[in-house]
């Protein structure tokens, strides 16, 4: 068997070319900052770090706990540059953020991570509301958006308000989102508060359960962040060893798809095959967290579903591949 497994392995690789299948939610500039330079050029990178911090940990206070790592921060940078409004751009390498953030004991939160759909619906003094779509540019969009980007939250918008109407009990909320391929929804009822701002009663839906926040228009997307982070980060100090038993790999580019989508999660920061048998293929991975972890992570995308028998392990999974 375990020459067989070799010569697999050795074909699978020479075609690794034929299957390159990317995750269904991820954020590709998580390790990437723009921000204004105020001052000093130093107590800028200081604050761009912190903000990466912030991103990639999931917790609103990491970079207060980030001790030595900003007294150096360009230490962590592999490029930046200046714009001609005085933006800086950085982008800092995430392999030596990743263990800075282990060293201090954050935890890290993968690039991929659950798409939430935004339903935002503005009061207006006269009684009437409006919803909060793709296509008008709006100044309340503008700050849901500036705060996801903040926290790494990929967020989608309704393209109208079609269907929307009454759609606030956690089962419609999560029909609505289902229909625009999102895995949470975020719905927010925003009052004007008097002073310029706005009051909303934030709420998330998501398969794992419903929670709610009031406060400014950016609160809701602390919330979801605050909430995905708790699930899916993990310590980026420690690797946990678990097998995936992977069913339904008639061919060898649903061989390859397979193996190079384990490979390019976050999580997992090694790819072992161990075991061949007809249509299932057995590997080992090292992840950050636990099996658990990585079923959540696997189930934003459908590319790998979860055997009714898996269910319950605690150190494998049991997969099967659809294309």
């Amino acid at each position: 068997m375990k020459s067989t497994v070799q010569r697999l392995l050795f074909i699978v690789f020479c075609a690794a070319g034929l299957a390159s299948p990317a995750l269904g939610v991820t954020v590709p500039d998580l390790y990437e900052v723009t921000l204004p330079v105020t001052g000093d050029r130093d107590a800028a990178f200081v604050d761009a770090l912190k903000a990466v911090a912030v991103r990639i940990s999931g917790q609103r206070d990491a970079g207060s706990r980030l001790g030595r790592g900003t007294s150096n921060p360009r230490q962590y940078v592999q490029r930046f540059g200046v714009t001609a409004d005085n933006q800086l751009e950085v982008g800092f390498d995430g392999v030596a953020v990743d263990r800075l953030l282990g060293d201090v004991g954050l935890p890290i939160w993968g690039r991929e991570r659950p798409a939430t759909l935004v339903l935002l619906t503005v009061d207006a003094a006269d009684g009437s509301a409006r919803w909060i779509d793709s296509r008008t540019a709006t100044a309340e969009r503008d700050i849901v958006a500036k705060a996801a980007r903040q926290r790494g939250l990929p967020v989608i918008w309704p393209e109208s308000d079609a269907g929307l109407a009454g759609a606030s009990s956690p089962a419609d909320l999560l029909r609505v989102a289902t229909s625009y391929n999102a895995n949470a929804a975020l719905y927010g009822r925003a009052r004007a508060d008097g002073a310029g701002g706005y009051s909303v009663r934030w709420t998330l839906v998501s398969q794992d359960g419903a929670s709610e926040a009031s406060g400014s228009l950016d609160e809701g997307v602390h919330l979801a962040a605050d909430t995905f982070a708790r699930v899916y980060a993990a310590s980026g100090s420690s690797l946990d060893s678990v097998v995936v038993e992977v069913s339904g790999i008639e061919n060898l580019d649903a061989y390859a798809g397979t193996l190079n989508y384990l490979e390019a999660m976050t999580l997992v920061r090694g790819v072992a095959l161990e075991n061949v048998s007809g249509e299932t293929l057995r590997f080992r991975l090292a992840v950050r967290g636990d099996v658990a972890t990585l079923r959540r992570a696997l189930a934003l995308d459908n590319r790998l579903v979860p055997l009714a028998s898996g269910e319950g392990a605690t150190d494998r999974l049991q997969l099967r591949y659809q294309r």
